[in-house]
């Protein structure tokens, strides 16, 4: 598992990767606030990052991936049955 992020001019979009698939999950801001109901911030302390959080290191964006996998209850069989964009915050 793991997060991937695409910088745009404004924002940092995320997708993640878990269980075999890529599930978009928009920009981070929005998809913190919005779908787990908690602060950037929050997340990366949740997930035991040093803040501020580098997303370049990939121990990181693996810590960030798994915690967001388990607030969401995703293992392999929910996995399945989530479309790419069905965790997205728009």
């Amino acid at each position: 598992m793991t997060i991937e992020v695409k910088r745009g001019q404004f924002s940092h979009d995320w997708l993640l990767s878990a269980h075999g698939k890529k599930f978009y999950l928009g920009q981070d801001v929005k998809f913190c606030s919005r779908v787990l109901g908690m602060s950037p911030a929050t997340l990366i302390r949740e997930a035991g990052c040093p803040y501020p959080c580098d997303m370049t290191i990939e121990a990181n964006r693996k810590k960030i991936a798994k915690l967001i996998c388990s607030h969401l209850g995703i293992d392999r069989k929910t996995a399945k049955q989530i479309e790419p964009w069905g965790l997205a915050a728009n």
